[in-house]
């Protein structure tokens, strides 16, 4: 099945906290073994929910996921670019497709966890200059990896006869996911990205994608060069209500309801999950990344791959 020419891709991402390496990396290896396409981590300094709780540095993480696989792809979803600057980035992002074999899924996206900066003492500027960072930054990370010298001279970002050896193994450089769905984020995806990651219903990624559409026209860009990318958290039950019941329980822990985040999530027995699943598939959207917590217990992956996307 294809969806705007694409040939569907199913991923996961196993949120990076709460948890212990070696169930982490257990689980890194159980999503390759399961035959998925990609398998990602995320980009925070906290645990989500506005409480205490472990949570794993992401480039040492991404790292050493370069190392476990051996045919899975990797990435974050979604690194975020007041982290760190993108010099910084585009040297560890370059390594770790070495390290991986030019198995990478670059990203970046403008930011959002303001506690976090809040609570290490670090900047976080206004969304109007993260968006212009992210613009800024994807600049020069692109200069970096395909120019042998880079120059750069930004509002925010400069570089001078700068190198990055070595370079990425994927060329000219590592596909790029820009994460969100803003207008100005679509501005910026429109011209650097070759995949938006977005999450909402299809009615939203299908209005959201129309206005990248005039976004990519105006940046003299084909929308066709994009593909379209959800990143749901997925439930899938024996029957309805046990489903149902299991994501009310994941989102409690956290502080936060299933009817207000029901956009966000996939739930429901396999019949149900797929036909889900094919909303999007109708509005264009070809990539999909589930999202997954501790305890990352195989066996709904594996009712997942085998009874609700083996015939996708």
């Amino acid at each position: 099945m294809q969806a705007r020419g694409r040939e569907l891709h199913f991923g996961v991402q196993l949120t990076a906290q709460d948890t212990s390496w070696s169930r982490f990396a257990d689980g890194v290896r159980g999503v390759e073994e399961l035959g998925f396409g990609s398998v990602w981590t995320f980009d925070h300094l906290l645990a989500s929910g506005n409480r205490a709780g472990s949570c794993f540095e992401t480039l040492t993480t991404l790292s050493a996921m370069a190392l476990l696989t051996r045919r899975v792809r990797i990435g974050v979803l979604i690194a975020g670019v007041a982290y760190r600057d993108p010099v910084t980035l585009a040297k560890s992002a370059a390594q770790v497709d070495q390290m991986s074999d030019g198995r990478l899924d670059f990203s970046l996206g403008a930011a959002w966890a303001k506690r976090e900066f809040a609570v290490y003492g670090l900047p976080f500027p206004p969304l109007a200059e993260r968006y212009e960072r992210l613009d800024e930054a994807l600049e020069v990370v692109k200069l970096l990896w395909t120019e042998p010298i880079a120059n750069y001279s930004g509002h925010h970002y400069a570089v001078h006869d700068a190198p990055c050896d070595p370079k990425p193994l994927q060329q000219p450089f590592p596909p790029i996911t820009v994460g969100g769905s803003g207008d100005r984020l679509l501005a910026v995806a429109a011209k650097h990205a070759t995949r938006v990651n977005m999450q909402g219903t299809p009615s939203f990624c299908a209005e959201r994608s129309r206005c990248l559409s005039e976004f990519c026209s105006s940046a003299g860009r084909d929308f066709k060069e994009i593909e379209l990318s959800l990143h749901p958290s997925v439930v899938v039950g024996a029957t309805h209500s046990a489903a149902e019941n299991a994501a009310a329980s994941m989102l409690a822990a956290e502080g936060r309801a299933l009817d207000v985040e029901s956009g966000r999530w996939l739930v429901g027995t396999p019949d149900e999950v797929r036909e889900q699943l094919l909303r999007y598939v109708d509005v264009g959207v070809s990539h999909f990344v589930f999202g997954i917590r501790d305890p990352f217990d195989l066996e709904p992956l594996r009712l997942l791959k085998e009874e609700v996307l083996a015939d996708l």
